[in-house]
């Protein structure tokens, strides 16, 4: 014999037969976590007649943006060069293309548990003449997210020990030993936060940035037998 329940958005699955009763619950935990990792990227892009004075600009610009914030001393920092282009330029002119020499591009990626000192880079790349800036993302580290998983793996083991307890109560049955449990964890990835404008900030004090919040759950199924 095999009965099902459902009771709202929790389901509930009572399986019994004459050697082995069970009832099968679903735990849930969805909590909001604040990221502890920002991430952003800077492009330098320069265009000259001559290929080298280009590419030269670019890579000089990098470097120099990469030096500015090394004396920052941010913590956890990551720099990494990123996409890297060079390309000529032609626009349409007068009823034909027209040759405007070649554009250099090379991209910078930074990492940093400082978001709020986000805008302090920010700053830097402007006064370099880097004005080409990706919006900020931020996600958890490893270690912080193996931490909030465990965290949401008690709460979502609480919530369904609590429903077959409360179960048991009404249907006057015991809870026994776990006898199978499935889980599907829902893993946050890094997402954009927002993107500041840079023409205004060479003039300004540093962008205050906040990290925010993000979701973070895991639902896990239990069989327990029943006594």
């Amino acid at each position: 014999m095999k009965i099902l329940l459902v009771f709202g958005a929790g389901l509930f699955a009572l399986a019994a037969n004459a050697n082995s009763p069970q009832i099968q619950v679903q735990g849930n935990c969805e909590i909001k976590v604040t990221p502890d990792r920002g991430s952003i990227i800077f492009t330098a892009e320069n265009q000259s007649k001559d290929q080298k004075i280009a590419v030269k600009k670019t890579n000089e610009q990098i470097q120099k943006l990469k030096d500015e914030i090394k004396k920052l001393e941010l913590r956890d920092l990551e720099l990494k060069n990123g996409q890297y282009s060079v390309y000529p330029v032609r626009e349409y002119e007068n009823e034909r293309y027209v040759d405007k020499g070649i554009r250099a591009s090379l991209s910078l990626e930074l990492v940093t548990s400082e978001i709020p000192r986000i805008g302090e880079v920010m700053i830097k790349a402007s006064q370099l003449g880097i004005n080409n800036v990706g919006s900020l993302a931020t996600f958890l580290s490893l270690k912080k997210s193996q931490e909030e998983y465990l965290r949401c793996l008690d709460i979502a083991a609480d919530d369904a020990k609590g429903k077959a307890k409360q179960l048991a109560r009404k249907l006057g049955f015991q809870v026994g030993e776990v006898i199978l449990l499935n889980e599907v964890p829902n893993i946050p990835r890094p997402i954009p936060e927002h993107r500041v404008a840079m023409k205004t900030m060479m003039d300004t004090a540093p962008v205050q940035i906040e990290a925010g919040t993000q979701n973070y759950s895991t639902n896990i199924q239990i069989t327990f037998r029943i006594k």
